[in-house]
Formats: C-alpha cells, sequence, structure tokens
C-alpha cells in the first residue's frame, strides 16, 4: 500500500465518522407549538418557585429562625434550579415566532429572578459576617432584598401567564 492510498483510506473513514455522527443524535430538536410552549410555562414554573424558596429563605434568616449557612445553602440550590430553567429555554428550538417570543420573555425573568438569588447570597454573606457588608449590589436590608424578589417573581408570574401556565 502506498502512502497515498493510506491517506485515502483514512479521510474515508474519517468522514465516514462524520457521516455517522450527524446521522445520530446532532439533530435539531423540534416540537410542536404548544409542547414549546409548555416547555416555556414548566421553565417558568421552576424558576417562580426558586425565587418563593429563597424569599421564604430571606425572610426565615431576617427572623432569625434560621442561621446565616442554612439560608446560604438554600439560595445555592436555587440557583442550580434556575440554571436547570435557564438551560431548558436556552436549549429550546421555538417552531415560531410567538414561542420564541415567549422564550425571550422567559430568559429576561429568569435572569431577573437569578440576579435576586444572587444578591440575596451577597446579603446573607454580609449579615453572616462577612466583608461583603455595604459592597456594591448587596442589598442594605432584607426589605430591600424582598422587593427586588417581588419584583423579579412579578415578572416572571407574567411572563408565566403569557406562556399559558397556572
Amino acid at each position: 500500500m502506498t502512502q497515498e492510498t493510506g491517506r485515502r483510506r483514512l479521510a474515508a473513514a474519517g468522514l465516514a465518522l462524520v457521516v455517522t455522527l450527524a446521522g445520530t443524535g446532532c439533530v435539531a430538536s423540534r416540537q410542536q407549538p404548544g409542547q414549546a410552549t409548555a416547555a416555556v410555562a414548566d421553565a417558568l414554573a421552576e424558576a417562580g418557585s426558586a425565587g418563593e424558596t429563597a424569599r421564604i429563605a430571606v425572610g426565615l434568616l431576617d427572623e432569625g429562625r434560621v442561621t446565616g449557612p442554612v439560608a446560604d445553602t438554600v439560595l445555592l440550590d436555587q440557583l442550580r434550579v434556575l440554571d436547570d430553567a435557564e438551560s431548558a429555554l436556552t436549549t429550546l428550538v421555538p417552531p415560531d415566532a410567538a414561542t420564541a417570543a415567549r422564550r425571550t420573555t422567559g430568559l429576561d425573568a429568569v435572569g431577573d429572578v437569578s440576579d435576586a438569588v444572587v444578591a440575596a447570597r451577597s446579603w446573607v454573606a454580609a449579615r453572616s459576617g462577612g466583608d461583603l457588608a455595604g459592597a456594591d449590589g448587596v442589598p442594605p436590608s432584607s426589605d430591600d432584598l424582598l422587593v427586588e424578589l417581588a419584583t423579579a417573581l412579578d415578572a416572571t408570574d407574567a411572563a408565566l401567564a403569557e406562556a399559558g401556565g397556572p
């Protein structure tokens, strides 16, 4: 076998591998409009639940009913839920313009809740004796933080209603 023949065989094997990979598992997700809208609603419901849980954790810490590490753990868990919700929306391939608009609104709402939960973690750290007190982005009080969470949750509820959720 010549060197040229070997290169051709290697190139053919590589091409066969690319064709095989392209034919298995590299297909774009296609959904009917109702399925895509339900996926948006599910992600928004998860985000709303995460935001509510964060609100409860902040309130309990403010009342002295949980410790800072417990509240921080709860908030970290909610960030994971929000990450999953954002991933679900980001990877959704909308079948029409209306679903695309709902997905965009949903991504904005999930981002707002995520920002509020991140602020809540900073507030918890500052309240628990960390050196974040007075730092940029740290709400000065639980009242300010709860307003930020409520605003984000209102946007999530509006986006959920638009997507036909409960």
